[in-house]
Order: structure tokens, then C-alpha cells, then sequence
């Protein structure tokens, strides 16, 4: 029997691959810091949120417009779903939330907890199983938690990093609700991006301009164009572009291991641009919630096992 080789598994592709994951860590770790940076300026959750989508917006449209809405295909309750679960609450939960928390726990504990709440939904309605390795990840992601939310309970009551923590923890429940719909809409990542940056720019562009303050005309030019960057560009197109190809080349499980790097990159981020340095008790629940999560992802059964015990890797 003849064997063909597959492209994502050559040296070369690998090591591509492990330096798009790396690019997507780095991307949304800097995406913390920047919207934990906006929150000091004159800009507000309503401003940042209005720039991520409206920017997006503009140079994803032509995707939409070629795929359509696909009311009929996805179904309502998807679009819905996906639209709150990526779009205006997400974002508006992540930047109320940074106001009160510093940008290493966004980075913890909203996308360190989106694989977990991404696992928990899957097994909740879809049936999906968890082996011993992903139940201590998951036991291990919540001590973790609890020591940063227990940390910020009891040493920083008064500036209320509780309250940002449990908007973080929300804001990953929301983003991994769209995951799972996503990943079982049929519809590619592209397009759903797309859609939920567009839709939300149209919904929530009314809003913006006649019931609340817009200050992005009025803000500091400086701090508008690092949101526009930030969010508009590098979150919305290059970060999706960059986990598509590491999706592609290392497959979805090695590539969704990647995202644990960015509570680190976060602190390191955090501490430098921001002076926020976390405590020894913030430091070791991140550790764990990164620990957590690497075994979390790298646990799932695998599927398609033959009875000899041969694993199909998951492209």
C-alpha cells in the first residue's frame, strides 16, 4: 500500500505553523493590553466596541456580500447566538471588565476560559466526553481561577477587580457559545467572522451615534488610531488570518493549544506598557489556568481510532 504525504506535517509547514500560533498569542495578549489601555484614556467600553466592529467592518463586507447572511442555512438561533456571543455583549463585557481588572486576568481568565467553557458546552449538548487528562485541566483551570478571583476578593475588594474577573469569565462563555455554533454552522471562519462584525457594526452603529456619547471624534487622535489598530485590524483580520493557517498546518486541537501562551505574553505586555505588576498568588492561578488548558485541549479523545489502536489525526 502506497502512503502520500501530507503537506501540514513536512518540516517546513510545522514550523509555519507553530509561528502563525505564535503570532495569534502575541496578537490577542496585545489585544488585552490595548483595550486595558483604552479604559485609562477618554475612550469608553461603547467607543472601543464601536471601533472594533466599524473597522472590521469596512474590510470584511465584501465576504459577507459574496456569502450572504445565510438565514437559511445557519438558522436564526445560530446568527443570534453568534452574533451575541462574538459580537457588541462580548466585547462590551471584555472592556467593562477591564476598567475594574488588569489585562493579565482578561488574558487568564476570558481566553484561558474559552476552551473549557468551549468543552463544558460540547459535553453538555452534544454528549462529548472527557477523558482523565481534560477533567484534571479542568479542575486545575478552576483552582487557578479561584485563587486570582479569590486574591482579588480579599486584597482588592475596594477596586473591584471581583467584578472584572466575573465579566471576564462571561465574556469567555459568550465567545466559546459562538465557537461551538460556529464550528457546527457549516460555514467557514471567514465568513463567520464576517458576519459577526458586520451585523454587529449595523446593529450597534445606531445606537452609538443617538442614545450614547460618541467620543471617538473627540478623543486624542493617537488614542483612536491604536484602537483602530488593536482592534479594527489586527484582532479582527490578522489574528483570523494567522489561526486559520495554524489551524490548517497543525490541525484545530494544536492549534488551540497556542492560546495559553497569552497570559503569559499578557503579564510580560502588562508589565511593561501598563506597570501592572500581578502578585505571587495572581501569578500561580495563572500558571494553572495555562497548565489547565494545555491539558484540557491536549487530552480529548481522539476520534476515529481504529480497534488497533490507530489514532486519524484531526486536520
Amino acid at each position: 500500500m502506497t502512503t502520500t504525504a501530507t503537506p501540514s506535517f513536512t518540516p517546513a509547514l510545522n514550523k509555519g505553523g507553530v509561528l502563525c500560533g505564535l503570532a495569534v498569542a502575541l496578537i490577542w495578549s496585545g489585544w488585552s493590553v490595548a483595550t486595558r489601555l483604552a479604559m485609562k484614556t477618554t475612550l469608553a467600553p461603547a467607543d472601543v466596541t464601536m471601533l472594533r466592529f466599524g473597522v472590521a467592518a469596512l474590510f470584511l463586507w465584501p465576504i459577507l456580500l459574496r456569502h450572504g447572511v445565510g438565514l437559511r442555512r445557519i438558522g436564526v438561533a445560530k446568527v443570534c447566538i453568534m452574533l451575541v456571543g462574538a459580537g457588541v455583549p462580548f466585547m462590551m463585557a471584555a472592556s467593562i471588565g477591564m476598567r475594574f481588572a488588569p489585562a493579565s486576568h482578561v488574558a487568564t481568565l476570558m481566553i484561558g476560559s474559552m476552551p473549557i467553557f468551549v468543552a463544558l458546552l460540547s459535553a453538555f449538548l452534544y454528549g462529548e466526553r472527557f477523558s482523565r487528562m481534560q477533567v484534571c485541566g479542568l479542575l486545575t483551570v478552576v483552582v487557578g481561577a479561584a485563587c486570582m478571583g479569590g486574591y482579588a476578593l480579599i486584597a482588592h475588594r475596594a477596586a473591584g477587580e471581583w467584578r472584572g474577573d466575573l465579566l471576564f469569565l462571561c465574556g469567555g462563555l459568550l465567545f466559546a457559545s459562538y465557537t461551538v455554533v460556529q464550528r457546527r454552522s457549516g460555514i467557514s471562519p471567514w465568513h463567520a467572522t464576517a458576519l459577526v462584525n458586520v451585523g454587529s457594526a449595523l446593529i450597534f452603529a445606531p445606537i452609538y451615534c443617538l442614545l450614547l456619547s460618541p467620543a471617538i471624534f473627540t478623543a486624542p487622535l493617537q488614542d483612536v488610531l491604536l484602537q483602530v489598530v488593536a482592534q479594527g485590524i489586527c484582532v479582527a483580520i490578522v489574528a483570523m488570518f494567522f489561526y486559520a493557517e495554524a489551524v490548517r498546518r497543525l490541525g484545530a486541537s494544536r492549534a488551540a493549544i497556542f492560546g495559553a501562551l497569552s497570559p503569559a505574553l499578557a503579564v510580560l505586555l502588562g508589565m511593561s506598557v501598563l506597570a501592572e505588576f500581578p502578585s505571587a498568588v495572581s501569578l500561580a492561578g495563572i500558571a494553572l489556568v495555562m497548565v489547565g488548558v494545555v491539558l484540557v485541549v491536549t487530552g480529548a479523545k481522539p476520534k476515529g481510532a481504529d480497534r488497533a489502536g490507530n489514532i486519524s489525526t484531526d486536520q
